[in-house]
């Protein structure tokens, strides 16, 4: 399969990528880019926000005529804590909610499960690596950690979101993971490792964007948007995120 060959997907970003900005900020800014689709981090808006500032900030992403695609990543503990966030998931009109817990607790698995039955949402696994990490036992840190949950719990509503950038610095490649988890892709980080930055834009560094969306094509059924993801310096964001997608774009023949 040749990238021109590709399937067109929708692109859209993790809004820590601006993570210096605030919300009314970051959708002044993505007005400048041509994306639409945000992936909704906590920082710029959670449920342990009140309810006026979270029907404002609805109001100014309807304005700004922003689809919130998804919302994460979700860090978890134990049970208990999950309610809120896909419960406020669902009030965003977000498709899949994503989470990161320790991959040996069932019962926030089943948990999760519950919650996404109860609110008809995706929930899903998003893999994490050393960059963030010291104890690998509380994160997805390998197709292996992911692969086993996914394959004790074969519920439709549970997925995986892979993070490109954190599987590459755990030395797992897109061909590692795509083959084995493509049909439970609920999501898609796109980030890169290069020798300039640990965390880059998709395409500037070990990520062969082209390889990535034909094994997509390939292995999974994949209807949520391209999400760009990086940690850059805040005066390179909206061009990196430019870049990125440009990147993209190139990759699928667009």
């Amino acid at each position: 399969m040749t990238a021109s060959q590709t399937h067109e997907y929708e692109i859209g970003v993790q809004s820590v990528v601006f993570q210096a900005l605030s919300l009314a900020d970051l959708l002044d800014e993505l007005e400048t880019t041509g994306i639409d689709h945000l992936e909704l981090w906590g920082r710029h808006l959670s449920p342990d926000d009140d309810d006026a500032t979270i029907e404002a900030a609805l109001d100014r992403i309807d304005d700004a005529d922003v689809t919130i695609c998804g919302y994460g990543v979700v860090d978890l503990d134990d049970t208990g804590q999950a309610r809120e966030h896909v419960a406020f998931a669902d009030r965003l009109g977000a498709d899949y909610v994503t989470v990161n817990y320790p991959p040996a607790s069932d019962d926030v698995t089943e948990e999760l499960i519950a919650l996404a039955e109860e609110y008809d949402i995706d929930v899903a696994i998003h893999n994490y690596s050393t960059v963030h990490h010291d104890d690998l036992s509380q994160i997805f840190s390998s197709v292996d950690d992911v692969r086993d949950v996914l394959e004790r719990y074969d519920h439709p509503r549970l997925g995986v979101c892979i993070d490109t950038g954190h599987f590459l610095v755990m030395d797992e490649t897109p061909d590692d993971v795509l083959p084995d988890l493509g049909d439970r892709v609920t999501a898609v980080h796109l980030k890169d490792t290069s020798e300039a930055e640990l965390e880059d834009i998709p395409g500037a560094g070990r990520l062969d964007l082209p390889h990535v969306l034909e094994l997509l094509d390939e292995h999974a059924a994949l209807e949520a948007p391209l999400v760009i993801e990086y940690e850059l310096p805040a005066e390179r964001a909206t061009e990196a995120l430019v870049e990125a997608a440009a990147n993209i774009r190139t990759a699928s023949g667009q």
